[in-house]
């Protein structure tokens, strides 16, 4: 090492060489520490990219697999009766993740009523799922309704007016209610209830739908489009109210139709008592298995396209 002395001061000319070169690695340093950031950053996000493309893709394989089931399902059920099943099948490119499909039906035989739900499944846990429900009456049930809109097999009421009465199918002439409870279809209608300003603004969208409490729909409500409305408890739909489109009501327990209420295409099976008010409408077909009261105003017109078979759209 050499080494100086001055009148001012002592030198170490090999330290601050050192130093010197100190101060050069570091920035150097910093900078290959935040290439390598920039790289690693670069890498996961390419990573993510990847992985979100191929559960993406994975998604859509699924999806085109529940599709096509669920589309053989309803081709076949035209010919036989389509039962629950499970299939294995080929693993999935890429990912080589194995496919389990899953048809199920359930049936409410007294109803017609039919549902099927296909579910698709991967080894990594995905899922995707469809299903679809029909109603199918039978002629038995039909027949009750060759002489009267209304078949009541309690009771009814109907107020005085200047109106000639409507005619109804009793008990005594061979009415048979269907036996049914909305619990059965419970598992399967979509439980989240569509709200009255959902109901005004989307209408229904071809499907079933279940409130489990008890519900008073507000009045004036405008409801467009077909669906399927099932109701556990004591239900009221309001005054002026208007359902322009094919709807199937459900009800378990007492239904009451209020004041200038009017449907232009319904079919109505009531567990508990059926209060319809002034000045309503129903276009369609009435079944009670309690106790009936009619106001003298209210006007029942049979329609036997309510009686047709009535398919849902295919929901996920």
């Amino acid at each position: 090492m050499r080494c100086f002395v001055s009148e001012f001061k002592f030198c170490d000319t090999a330290g601050g060489a050192e130093r010197k070169r100190g101060f050069v690695l570091l920035p150097l340093l910093l900078l290959l520490m935040v290439c390598s950031g920039i790289v690693l950053c670069y890498g996961r996000r390419v990573y993510q990219e990847a992985e979100a493309a191929r559960e993406f893709l994975c998604r859509k394989q699924l999806e085109t697999i529940a599709q096509s089931f669920m589309f053989t399902a309803l081709r076949q059920e035209k010919e036989t009766e389509i039962t629950n099943a499970v299939y294995s099948l080929n693993p999935l490119q890429p990912g080589n993740d194995e496919v389990q499909v899953s048809v199920t039906v359930n049936r409410v035989k007294d109803l017609g009523m039919r549902f099927l739900q296909v579910v698709v499944s991967d080894s990594c846990s995905n899922v995707f799922s469809l299903r679809q429900c029909c109603m199918l009456f039978s002629d038995s049930m039909r027949q009750q309704f060759e002489q009267s809109p209304i078949v009541v097999t309690g009771s009814v009421t109907q107020e005085e007016s200047g109106e000639k009465k409507i005619p109804i199918t009793s008990k005594s002439d061979g009415a048979v209610f269907p036996q049914f409870s909305v619990e059965e279809i419970a598992a399967w209608a979509s439980t989240d209830f569509p709200s009255a300003l959902d109901l005004q603004r989307d209408g229904l969208s071809g499907w079933m739908y279940l409130c489990r409490n008890e519900l008073t729909l507000p009045k004036g409500l405008n409801v467009n489009g077909d669906g399927i409305l099932a109701f556990a408890d004591n239900t009221t739909i309001g005054d002026n109210t208007v359902f322009t489109g094919r709807i199937i009501i459900l009800a378990d327990r007492n239904l009451r139709i209020g004041s200038h209420v009017k449907m232009e295409n319904a079919l109505l099976l009531c567990r508990g008592k059926l209060i319809i008010g002034s000045g309503s409408v129903i276009n369609g077909a009435v079944m009670v298995q309690q106790d009936a009261i009619l106001d003298g105003n209210s006007t029942i017109t049979g329609d036997r396209e309510v009686l047709e078979s009535f398919n849902s759209v295919i929901s996920y």
